[in-house]
């Protein structure tokens, strides 16, 4: 289902660079998107105590509390919540390289976005849903939860998120996957720069140990096209004072190969692990995106 053209010009680059609209924005994008396409490969449910009621007859003897009534001489019925049967968690890359936006929204910006539109889908899906933000170490870490009130934790902890220096993305995967109590499902959003090979190795660990991983590979336009034509400074963004003059059009070539070897390669490495992936630049209608990747999911998990 697509977006309407109401949802879409408010998924403008103006719009998306106003953090502060994440939660308006993530309504609008779920809201174009039709909910429940995925559907959870982990059967049978769970249920987590929300609070005590007055017995009443035909209530299953079983579901009094004894202890309440040991205190206060009455029969009291314990009620539970259903919680989903998938849990997932989202994984944010909060290196320097994610900040850099130059046409459109930053990388950093691109993905907060997704992951609140995500988040918010999950919960509607009555599925739990947590957050860790990743640099140097797990910078911030929201254990999935499945009431829809949780979302405003994930949205203040997104609005908040900055990106400074290089990240360790492997070895925090890692630390991660012991957080998880049950398995589940692990997004990441990430440009991939820096060490990919301890990222792949992380997320072949996550694999291992029965998590489904969906990588979104979040780039920027001119990272992609490399459409420079004037001669140059370019700065690396998570080293201070490193920095590069050069003529654009006499490395494209040498460029483009590079970075289309690098692509393919992400690409090969989460295919072959059994990990969902998808190129995101940052000049996609996200509504867009989002939803052709959900109708996919959907048409491949019928067959």
């Amino acid at each position: 289902m697509a977006v309407s053209t109401e949802q879409k010009s408010f998924l403008n680059t103006a719009a998306l660079s106003r953090i502060g609209n994440l939660e308006l924005l993530s309504t609008r994008v779920v809201d174009g998107i039709l909910s429940g396409k995925h559907r959870s490969t982990f059967l049978g449910g769970s249920f987590e105590f929300a609070n005590h009621r007055a017995y009443t007859a035909g209530d299953e003897i079983r579901l009094i509390d004894w202890k309440v009534y040991a205190r206060r001489d009455r029969y009291y019925i314990r009620q539970f919540e259903e919680t989903t049967s998938l849990q997932g968690l989202m994984v944010l890359d909060c290196s320097g390289s994610m900040e850099f936006g130059l046409s459109t929204v930053s990388k950093l910006d691109y993905s907060r976005a997704a992951c609140a539109c995500l988040s918010r889908l999950m919960l509607r899906q009555r599925d739990a849903v947590g957050l860790a933000l990743v640099g140097q170490k797990v910078e911030s870490y929201l254990p999935p939860k499945g009431y829809p009130r949780h979302l405003q934790a994930i949205l203040q902890s997104l609005e908040k998120t900055k990106s400074k220096g290089e990240t360790r993305l492997g070895p925090n995967l890692f630390d991660l996957m012991r957080r998880l109590k049950r398995r589940g499902m692990l997004l990441l959003f990430t440009d991939g720069l820096g060490d990919w090979d301890a990222t792949a190795d992380g997320l072949k660990q996550a694999r291992l140990r029965g998590h489904e991983v969906l990588v979104f590979h979040v780039m920027a336009p001119e990272e992609l096209t490399f459409r420079f034509n004037r001669f140059s400074r370019f700065e690396c963004l998570e080293r201070a004072g490193l920095k590069l003059d050069l003529d654009p059009p006499t490395v494209r070539d040498l460029y483009l190969k590079n970075l289309n070897d690098f692509l393919s390669k992400v690409q090969t490495n989460c295919t072959s692990m059994g990990a969902d992936y998808l190129l995101l630049s940052t000049d996609q209608d996200l509504g867009d995106a989002l939803s052709y990747y959900l109708n996919r999911r959907a048409s491949r998990a019928k067959h």
